[in-house]
């Protein structure tokens, strides 16, 4: 697994460490994962997205986020899914809070077909201009 993280501060000033962890090559998927839109059958990468509470005083709201696979100009992204506290996948994981330097962790896999050269896996915060993308392609 490869890992690239990067620090968000959110609108209203809650610091968060935002990881995201992808595996090196294809594999199928895992009867226990998330599969990708494209199907089970599907080859696809592990996909590990963690998200900290910088700050050690007072628990953070958990960042609107979503997680999508992105390839080449004009290719449409596709959501990569990952397991929720509940159990359901989405691509957009929500918890309530964070709390006081704590993480929580969403493990998923990612679309391969259709995405060559250039593709990533992104994580993006709608309520800023944050993007934190890891190679896939």
């Amino acid at each position: 697994m490869s890992d690239y993280s990067d620090e968000l501060t959110s609108s209203d000033g809650h610091r968060y460490r935002i990881t995201l962890s992808v595996a090196g090559s294809p594999a199928p998927t895992a009867a226990e994962d998330c599969p990708p839109v494209t199907g089970a059958a599907t080859p696809s990468r592990a996909v590990v997205l963690t998200v900290a509470n910088q700050a050690a005083d007072r628990p953070a709201p958990f960042p609107p986020l979503r997680i999508e696979m992105a390839g080449a100009a004009g290719v449409a992204p596709e959501p990569v899914f990952v397991r929720d506290q509940g159990g359901a996948c989405t691509f957009t994981p929500r918890v309530a809070s964070i709390g006081p330097g704590q993480s929580v962790t969403f493990r998923g896999t990612s679309p391969v077909e259709g995405f060559g050269p250039g593709s990533r896996v992104e994580v993006n915060v709608s309520e800023t201009r944050f993007t934190l993308a890891a190679p896939v392609g």
